[in-house]
């Protein structure tokens, strides 16, 4: 039975008050099926636009309301349907006020209606182990080329600050380049029963690369073995990345543990969306 500590708020979103700052244009459009079914997502927000390649609604709802995913609760539809989505800047508006013009194009694109709430979740808090942190500082500032089927050069990772999730028979891969144990940690929250949070108080970035067993792909989302109780002292002497285990196991070859807690986390509750949005 959840535990509810307050309610914060129960505030549909409106742009009545006039106070949202909207874009000037905004296209959405379907994105095209990733190449061998991996997953590409891509944010870039320069010359006055704000571009989006790959989003699903969920995603754009994590970016305009700066949560983390596992504070998104709504229809599993939200997750179904990716997009491209460029927005043009307002003159004299900054990179800060795009959370707001997100906001606002939900709204008005997907009809979008949320509110807030506070409560006291179960999580998995990413602490350091006994024996201290075995993370590799980041190198690279961006993924080199490679030849694509038609010659052009197509990333062979993801950039600095990005994450690629591959999927073979062995499990899931995921390799980060360049990215900080807030970000991790978001990204494992995908593919485990409870959130994880990043308590390390670790800052930087770092290069990861670590591999789920099958069982954690197919329990996603669902039930899923419990979480073994190890020392968290910095698991397998194989090192990162070199053996299909748990999360869990994982996170431990970097010195890191992750333990069962208790911690208030707000809410964006979606009451209503459409799959689908406006025309352009």
């Amino acid at each position: 039975m959840k535990s509810w500590i307050f309610v914060a708020s129960l505030v549909t979103c409106s742009l009545a008050s006039g106070q949202k700052i909207a874009f000037e244009v905004a296209s959405i459009k379907p994105s095209e099926p990733s190449p061998g079914g991996m997953i590409r997502m891509g944010v870039s927000n320069d010359d006055g636009m704000a571009r989006y390649t790959n989003f699903s609604v969920r995603d754009l709802i994590r970016v305009a309301f700066k949560v983390k995913d596992f504070q998104i609760e709504g229809p599993d539809s939200m997750a179904n349907m990716r997009f491209d989505v460029v927005g043009k800047l307002p003159s004299g508006s900054t990179k800060d006020q795009i959370p707001d013009m997100l906001q606002s194009m939900l709204i008005e694109r997907f009809k979008l209606s949320v509110h807030h709430e506070t409560k006291n979740h179960a999580i998995y808090a990413m602490v350091v182990g006994k024996n201290g942190p075995k993370l590799k500082p980041a190198e690279v500032t961006a993924a080199p080329p490679q030849q694509g089927p038609n010659g052009g050069g197509q990333p062979s990772g993801p950039p600095r600050g990005g994450m690629m999730i591959m999927v073979d028979d062995s499990g899931a891969h995921l390799k980060a380049p360049a990215a900080n144990l807030g970000n991790l940690s978001e990204m494992l929250s995908r593919f485990s029963d409870k959130p994880v949070v990043d308590y390390t108080g670790i800052e930087g970035a770092y290069e990861f690369d670590l591999v789920f067993s099958p069982e954690v792909i197919q329990n996603r989302g669902g039930g899923r073995p419990p979480m073994p109780m190890g020392d968290g002292g910095g698991g397998s002497a194989d090192g990162p990345g070199s053996a299909a285990g748990s999360i869990y196991d994982s996170v431990g070859r970097y010195g890191l543990k992750l333990e069962s807690r208790k911690a208030p986390l707000d809410k964006v509750i979606v009451d209503k969306v459409e799959g689908k949005p406006t025309e352009n």
